[in-house]
């Protein structure tokens, strides 16, 4: 494995680990949207939404154009992030600083690139955002650069990044935590940003495109035999950490006809045993590329005695675009049926 693999599945793991214990601690906590239900082919749809919709206010005897550059009131920029935060805001931004790649994505898909003053080191997609200046990394704002961008709204993400939002709030910056943690929540993030940003046509139509490929993908598998799947994240020296119910990767693997062996784990991110593994002899291995070359596996142990590797059925998939909660998920949905079900997405 490149160094540099090593680095990012390092980060990785640290943030899975923190995820996880987001996902076990928020139990309690209802104002977080609940654990995804079992339904293979759910995908993002516009109305499962935050609600947040501009209301007219009434202004006596205001004239046309007055009425045509009024301020939105701030009652109409209101939403409840994913932590359960009222973030509410005076106008529409526009300087905005985003702390994840996901984050970083869907403001390109909303049109909002160009008030992007600030990015996390990860955000790197689509190509234009390396033009934003970086203000620390995933796993550590500096909200020092952060503060200097004069940033209307900050879009933060979840555990990893608590300090930091606590610091930005204390210096009366507004942050919306606004990273899915469930493959389902992804439209509600979708919907919040453009809720906050003026965007909500354009989020509505965001969603309404997903969801159209999520169909796409399922009923092109709907009535196939489902291979059973195994997902290395990692291995070797970092353990065998792999997906389970209620991750973005499970939620794939299953949109995409397969039947992940972690089907009934107790956690959306765990250590597997090499033994449980051997039993299940998975019918295809996934490999994140953040994992390196799916071939090493046929030197490692335990691994080269499943039959999916001695007969060439492992693979590697794209770490970004199946692990980052944005507009690319439904490529990686179709990547993996097409690796899962090749006859059913013929080469054009």
């Amino acid at each position: 494995m490149k160094p540099m693999q090593k680095k990012g599945l390092a980060l990785f793991l640290c943030a899975i680990l923190a995820l996880a214990a987001l996902l076990s601690g928020c139990a309690n906590t209802p104002a977080v949207t609940p654990a995804p239900t079992q339904d293979p082919t759910a995908a993002p749809s516009p109305e499962a939404t935050a609600e947040a919709t501009a209301e007219a206010t009434e202004a006596p005897e205001a004239t046309p154009e007055a009425d045509a550059t009024e301020a939105p009131s701030a009652e109409a920029i209101s939403i409840v992030d994913v932590l359960g935060n009222e973030v509410t805001l005076d106008a529409y931004p526009e300087k905005i600083v985003s702390l994840s790649p996901s984050t970083t994505e869907i403001l390109y898909a909303l049109g909002l690139g160009d008030k992007l003053v600030g990015r996390d080191s990860y955000s790197d997609y689509p190509a234009e955002s390396a033009d934003v200046p970086v203000v620390g990394d995933y796993s550590g704002p500096n909200v020092e650069a952060i503060a200097a961008t004069e940033a209307d709204l900050v879009l933060a993400s979840t555990t990893l990044q608590q300090d930091a939002i606590d610091q930005l709030k204390s210096l009366g910056i507004t942050v919306a935590s606004v990273e899915a943690t469930t493959y389902e929540q992804i439209a509600e993030t979708i919907t919040m940003i453009g809720t906050l940003t003026g965007a909500q046509e354009e989020a509505a139509a965001l969603n309404a495109s997903m969801t159209e490929a999520a169909d796409a993908v399922a009923a092109a598998v709907a009535d196939l035999e489902k291979p059973t799947v195994y997902y290395v994240m990692s291995y070797g020296e970092y353990g065998n950490w792999t997906s389970g119910p209620g991750s973005f990767i499970n939620s794939i693997i299953e949109l995409a006809g397969g039947a992940p062996v972690t089907a009934d784990a107790e956690a959306p991110w765990l250590e597997y045993s090499l033994e449980q593994l051997l039993q299940d002899d998975p019918d295809v291995i996934l490999v994140s590329s953040d994992a390196g070359d799916p071939a090493l596996l046929a030197d490692a142990e335990g691994y080269k005695d499943l039959t999916a590797v001695k007969e060439g059925r492992a693979y590697s998939i794209d770490a970004n675009t199946s692990s980052r909660p944005g507009p690319r998920i439904l490529e990686a949905a179709e990547a993996v049926a097409t690796l899962l079900h090749p006859d059913a997405f013929p080469a054009e």
